[in-house]
C-alpha cells in the first residue's frame, strides 16, 4: 500500500508564502546545451518526471492538528512546453524569467513545468521551473536522473491518511507542540539563571543581518509585477580554482567571498561590518521523498575578508559552521509545530513584520554530468539554478529587507553563478549587473553573460 507523506515545516512554509501571503516561490533549473534534445527525448523526460517525485499535488486538512499532505498525480501535476521561436541572442534571461514566471497551483495543477527553445546564436535552452513548496532543489536534482536513469526508480506513490491515521497524527503534533513549548520555557529559565548580573549588556560584535538603508530608487515600481532582476554568468571552472587557491581558500569559499563583494557594493553593509549570510544545507538521504528536506545555517563573515581577498579566513569560518551543523534547535524551529497548525489568516496576520535574509549563498557543489547535459554529457553548456518570487513588487521587496541571493555550481567544466536582487534601490535591473561584473573584475574573472 502507497505510504502517507505529510507536509514537512519547510513545505509549510512555502505553501504559506503561496496561500497566506500571495507570494508563491518557484525553483528553477536552466540547461544551456550545445544541440537541443530531440522531441522524443524531452517527451520521454516529461512522462517520467510526471510520475517521479515532483509528480505530486497537495491535500490540504481541515481538522485541527492534523498536517497537510501529498498524492501522487501524474496527469496533473505538470507537463511539457515547446517554444519554437529561437531566443534571440541577450534575451535568454528575459525568456527564463518568462519561464519563471508560470503560475502553479498546489492543489489542482500544475506544480511543474518543462520548457524548451533553441537559440538563435546556436545550441539550446531547457528550464525545469517547480513550485518550492512541492520541491526544493535537492529534489529536482534527483528527480532529473531518476527520470534520465531509464530505470524503474524515483517512482512517486502516496496517498491520502485514513481517519484513524489523521487521528494519530493530530496526538503526535500536539506531543510535538507541547514538548517544544516546554523546552523553550526550559531554555528560558536556565538563560536566568546562569545569567551573571555584573555581565554589561555591551555586545562583542555587531552583525549585519538587515543593515542601514539605502536610498529609495524612484525608478524600482517601473518594475512591479515582475521576477525581481537576475544576473547569470558563467566561467571556466578551472579559472575560478585558480582564483580561490591563490586567495588561500576553496571554490565555496570564493563564492561567499563574491556574494559579501556585490551585498558591500550595493551599500547595504560596510567594509567594518560583519555580515550574516544564510547557507542552505540539503538533509536529503537517498529515497527521500520530501518535497523540501533544507536547513539553514547562518555564517557570520567580516567584511573586510572579502575586500582584502582573504579567503583563508572566510574558509575557517564556515568550516567551523558546518562541523557545528544545526545544533540545538532555534526558538524558530521550536515553534514551527506550532505555526504548522495555524490557519493562513493567521499566519497573514502574524507575518506582518517578517524579513527575508540580507544574503543568502546556495552552492550544489559539482552536477553529475549527465544531469548537465540531461542525458548526454558532450552537449553541456552551462547549468544555472535559483529561486524565486512571482509577482512581488519593489514597496513588498523593501518590507522584507533583503539584499541578494545568489547561487552556484559547477557543471563540465563550467562554474555558473546566478544573483537575484532582492532590494530593489541597491541592487535593481540597471545596478544588479554592473556591480556583479564589477566584483567578477576585482578577482581577475572574465565572466560569459547568459
Amino acid at each position: 500500500m502507497p505510504s502517507v507523506l505529510r507536509t514537512t515545516v519547510d513545505d509549510d512554509l512555502f505553501i504559506r508564502m503561496d496561500r497566506a501571503l500571495g507570494v508563491p516561490v518557484v525553483n528553477q533549473a536552466v540547461w544551456r546545451l550545445h544541440s537541443l534534445p530531440s522531441d522524443a527525448e524531452l517527451d520521454r523526460l516529461a512522462e517520467r518526471l510526471a510520475v517521479g517525485r515532483i509528480g505530486r499535488l497537495l491535500r490540504r486538512s481541515s481538522l485541527p492538528l492534523v498536517r497537510d499532505h501529498w498524492v501522487a498525480e501524474p496527469t496533473r501535476s505538470g507537463g511539457r512546453v515547446v517554444d519554437d521561436t529561437p531566443v534571440p541572442t541577450g534575451g535568454v534571461t528575459a525568456w527564463i524569467d518568462a519561464a519563471a514566471s508560470t503560475r502553479f497551483d498546489l492543489t489542482n495543477g500544475p506544480v511543474w513545468e518543462l520548457r524548451s527553445a533553441p537559440l538563435e546564436q546556436g545550441g539550446a535552452i531547457v528550464t525545469l521551473c517547480v513550485a518550492h513548496a512541492a520541491g526544493d532543489g535537492a529534489l529536482i536534482v534527483r528527480a532529473i536522473l531518476d527520470a534520465l536513469s531509464g530505470d524503474d526508480v524515483g517512482r512517486f506513490d502516496a496517498r491520502s491518511p485514513s481517519v484513524l491515521e489523521q487521528a494519530r497524527d493530530a496526538t503526535g503534533q500536539a506531543a510535538a507542540i507541547t514538548g517544544n513549548l516546554a523546552a523553550l520555557a526550559t531554555d528560558l529559565v536556565t538563560r536566568r539563571v546562569r545569567r551573571d548580573p555584573s555581565e554589561t549588556a555591551t555586545p562583542a560584535a555587531v552583525t549585519a543581518k538587515t543593515s542601514r538603508t539605502v536610498d529609495v530608487d524612484p525608478t524600482a515600481a517601473e518594475n512591479d509585477g515582475a521576477l525581481a532582476p537576475l544576473c547569470i554568468t558563467s566561467v571556466p571552472t578551472e579559472a575560478w580554482r585558480a582564483v580561490a587557491a591563490e586567495a588561500g581558500g576553496s571554490s565555496n569559499a570564493l563564492f561567499v567571498a563574491i556574494v559579501l563583494g556585490i551585498i558591500v557594493a550595493s551599500g547595504r553593509v560596510g567594509a567594518e561590518d560583519t555580515v550574516r549570510i544564510s547557507i542552505p544545507m540539503s538533509l536529503r538521504t537517498p529515497d527521500d521523498d520530501r518535497a523540501n528536506a533544507t536547513t539553514g545555517l547562518s555564517l557570520d563573515i567580516p567584511a573586510s575578508a572579502a575586500l582584502d581577498k582573504d579567503l583563508g579566513v572566510i574558509r575557517t569560518l564556515a568550516k567551523e559552521v558546518y562541523a557545528v551543523g544545526t545544533g540545538r534547535p532555534s526558538t524558530f524551529v521550536r515553534l514551527q509545530p506550532a505555526m504548522q497548525a495555524l490557519s493562513d489568516r493567521t499566519v497573514a496576520a502574524l507575518s506582518g513584520g517578517a524579513t527575508t535574509p540580507l544574503a543568502l549563498a546556495s552552492n550544489l557543489g559539482t552536477l553529475d554530468g549527465q544531469f548537465a547535459g540531461l542525458g548526454d554529457p558532450d552537449r553541456a553548456n552551462g547549468v544555472v539554478t535559483r529561486s524565486t518570487t512571482q509577482a512581488v513588487t519593489a514597496e513588498k521587496l523593501r518590507s522584507l529587507r533583503g539584499g541578494l541571493a545568489a547561487w552556484t555550481n559547477e557543471a563540465c567544466g563550467i562554474t555558473t553563478l546566478s544573483v537575484i536582487g532582492l532590494d530593489p534601490d541597491g541592487l535593481g535591473r540597471t545596478t544588479l549587473p554592473e556591480i556583479v561584473h564589477a566584483e567578477f573584475a576585482r578577482w581577475s574573472l572574465e565572466p560569459e553573460d547568459w
